[in-house]
């Protein structure tokens, strides 16, 4: 409360008790007097003398009270000189003063004595307990709560200004962190009330001291009604909208740029926080500067966040503290369908897809093809390729060719995880052999690790030169991985020809990565050998021009040559309903959903790539399938010996079916007793942990994913955004540094706690 404010007030209220004349009155009152006696001049003089011998008594009065008092209270001459002057700003004006002795005078000189000495009397009782709230309002403003509960109680005791007094009490004991004596107060201040029920500022009392008393919505009554204290009563609506999460309210309570910025920033007008904020960034650089980086989030400005932030990374100091959260819409399935409408074959999924049906390399066909048994495997033969170059027939390449066989055998059976493990090792001994290299990053792809992919493909190309999709493989993977590719693309430029046919799909390749759209349709188009690597290229470039026939076309030959694979099943039927409204889309893929369980090959789901796994799951997510899938992972944990990667994909289905401990557990079991420790997994652990409440663990999962993959913005921004929550701003300016502006996270979110 604003003590100035209120003491003005409590004169207003106090001044109504007596009758106030002002000089001009006095004066008007003095010379009728003047009139009625007016027979001659001696007769004038006469009484003009009486009126001087009368005040003069009346002043001798007045010395004689004013010495008692002096006597009884000690004080020092230059004490009553201090409070005379602090009275003079703070009391009842003196020309009302000068009044109220007028009126004594004119009554005494009128011969009702009695009456002036009893309206003196009221003067001095009243300036006493006016003068006992105004010291304990000026003990305030010193911040001497004591000394001013001790004034505020004696003016209580007079019976005078008691609710305004107790109010003040009350404000001086919460400074005091006294909540016994602030709730004495209160009750106090409630039980005098009614008192001030006349006044006009009575809604305002009505309010603050309800709100002291912990009933905001009847505070807000009183407020609503309040026509004084209009500084005061903004401040107060302002603090209780605040308390009920109402920044709209706020905003139209309170002219403070601080205030102004952190409610814009929570209602998404970050341009107009950051208007506000920049106003006073200068005269507070602390207070400003961290509340400007967190609108600067917001408008993805991450390195300009960083910088704002260096000002309170050293003290670790958050003026405005965080709630980190996951995006509801991630979990929403109206919005999936939309996202899904949106993005389903944009160009990253296309790169995706096309990885899944690379083909693996061999160096002898016929040999790996008598190893596998032709006719037992998900995609078929059509998925290996001899490279050509290798014609030797050396034993070293027959023992490496059986051994890759091997984990050929296990990809296209879809276990991925395991194929990984053999090709690693093969790789570790056989190092220098471009196919080895290439098979082993298609199966970190199929795990969507692209940093290792990437260093893979890109150490294939280099072992031979005329390996060209490791080449642009690489280029891709590398993309993703955050890493320059330029030098790789100057070189397939410089060694690719063109101009030969068996290189077309290479040329339509780079073309499409290019932009270059128009170049890519003649190869959609032409009879090229029905493979499937070369019919969902087919397909996505006529997604990707609108040619809907086109894409029909394609997806029924990929289909009718792999008619039990999931990608190849999804296909058809999204280009056969891609121009269908979501509801409906969602509801015909529910009965194909039932079908799929029983009918499709669904080890490239429990095994396999994750490309086929997510694919899937977002095809159930959107229709409202993902229960049931959920029912099946549980229900294939109990026959299967390859566990890992269906632990997997059980903990991704409880993440989006809201069963987030569940989730939490799960992962945290594949990392720290299974020993996944993939990009993916400790990622989508770290989403979990959050979702489950375990900030602290996200965290550490965050700070692991990180190392995988130092240029995954994503857990940069989240690590960053869970070390600012927890005040270790100096690790979130380091994460926010190393963002690019403009990155949009899918994931992670913060709000600003009021």
């Amino acid at each position: 409360m604003a003590e100035e404010n209120n003491q003005n007030e409590n004169s207003q209220n106090n001044e109504e008790e007596v009758i106030v004349i002002e000089e001009d009155q006095a004066q008007e009152q003095t010379k009728e007097t003047k009139e009625e006696k007016k027979p001659n001049k001696l007769f004038l003089i006469v009484i003009a003398l009486l009126i001087l011998l009368l005040i003069a008594m009346l002043v001798l009065l007045l010395v004689v009270v004013m010495k008692k008092k002096e006597t009884n209270k000690d004080i020092s001459q230059t004490e009553i000189q201090k409070i005379t002057k602090k009275l003079q700003k703070k009391h009842i004006p003196q020309k009302d003063i000068k009044s109220l002795i007028q009126k004594a005078n004119i009554l005494y000189a009128k011969g009702k004595k009695l009456e002036a000495l009893n309206l003196l009397n009221k003067l001095s009782i009243y300036s006493e307990a006016l003068s006992n709230y105004n010291l304990g309002v000026i003990k305030l403003k010193e911040k001497k709560y004591k000394e001013a509960i001790n004034y505020f109680n004696k003016a209580i005791a007079s019976e005078d200004n008691r609710c305004i007094s107790a109010l003040n009490a009350a404000y001086a004991s919460l400074k005091l962190n006294d909540k016994k004596r602030f709730r004495y107060y209160t009750k106090l201040a409630e039980l005098y009330l009614p008192e001030e029920s006349k006044s006009k500022s009575y809604p305002f009392y009505y309010a603050l001291t309800h709100y002291y008393l912990g009933r905001e919505f009847e505070s807000l009554a009183g407020l609503n009604k309040s026509t004084t204290y209009s500084k005061e009563t903004k401040e107060l609506k302002t603090a209780i909208y605040n308390l009920y999460d109402d920044p709209y309210n706020v905003i139209d309570n309170t002219k403070d740029n601080f205030i102004l910025g952190i409610e814009y920033t929570r209602i998404g007008e970050y341009n107009l926080a950051k208007k506000h904020l920049s106003k006073v960034s200068i005269a507070f650089p602390l207070k400003a500067g961290v509340a400007l980086a967190l609108v600067e989030l917001k408008l993805k400005q991450y390195k300009q966040a960083s910088v704002d932030l260096a000002t309170a990374k050293n003290q670790d100091k958050v003026v405005y503290p965080i709630k980190v959260n996951i995006k509801p819409d991630t979990f929403d399935i109206k919005e999936a369908q939309q996202a899904f409408k949106k993005n389903f074959l944009n160009k990253e999924q296309i790169y995706d897809i096309l990885f899944y049906y690379a083909p693996y390399k061999v160096f002898n066909i016929n040999q790996t093809i008598d190893y596998l048994q032709k006719g037992s495997f998900g995609l078929g033969l059509d998925n290996i390729e001899q490279a050509s170059n290798y014609l030797s027939k050396s034993s070293t390449i027959s023992k490496l060719n059986i051994k890759m066989s091997e984990g050929i055998r296990l990809a296209l059976s879809q276990h991925i995880l395991k194929a990984n493990k053999i090709f690693t090792q093969l790789a570790k001994k056989y190092q220098y052999h471009s196919i080895l290299h290439y098979d082993l990053a298609l199966t970190y792809i199929g795990l969507k690790n692209y940093p290792k992919a990437y260093y893979h493909f890109l150490r294939a190309y280099h072992l031979d030169a005329n390996n060209y999709l490791s080449g642009i493989f690489a280029i891709i993977a590398g993309n993703r991985a955050g890493y320059k590719t330029d030098m790789i693309r100057r070189n397939l430029d410089d060694t690719i020809d063109f101009n030969n046919k068996k290189n077309k799909f290479y040329a339509t390749l780079l073309s499409f990565m290019d932009g270059n759209l128009a170049d890519t349709l003649s190869f959609a188009q032409s009879d090229f050998k029905k493979t499937p690597l070369n019919l969902a290229f087919s397909i996505g470039i006529a997604k990707t021009l609108n040619k809907k026939n086109l894409m029909i076309q394609k997806a029924t030959i990929l289909q009718t040559i792999i008619p039990k694979d999931i990608i190849a099943n999804l296909l058809y039927f999204y280009s056969t309903h891609s121009t269908d409204n979501m509801k409906k889309f969602a509801l015909d893929f529910q009965p194909l959903f039932l079908k799929s369980l029983k009918k499709w090959n669904l080890n490239s789901f429990y095994y396999g790539s994750l490309i086929s796994s997510e694919m899937y799951m977002e095809f159930a997510k959107i229709s409202g399938q993902l229960p049931k899938l959920k029912y099946n992972l549980e229900n294939k944990l109990l026959d299967t010996d390859d566990s890992i990667p269906v632990l997997q994909k059980l903990a991704f289905v409880d993440l989006y079916t809201k069963h987030f401990e569940e989730s939490y557990t799960i992962f945290n079991d594949l990392i720290d007793n299974k020993g996944v420790d993939d990009y993916k997994t400790l990622f989508y652990g770290a989403v979990a942990s959050i979702l489950a409440g375990h900030h602290a663990n996200a965290i550490a999962l965050l700070a692991l994913s990180k190392r995988k993959n130092k240029n995954a913005f994503e857990a940069r921004y989240g690590l960053g955004l869970l070390y600012h929550e927890a005040k270790n701003l100096r690790g979130a300016t380091i994460q926010y540094s190393k963002i690019p502006n403009g990155f949009d996270s899918q994931f992670f979110n913060f709000e600003v706690i009021p």
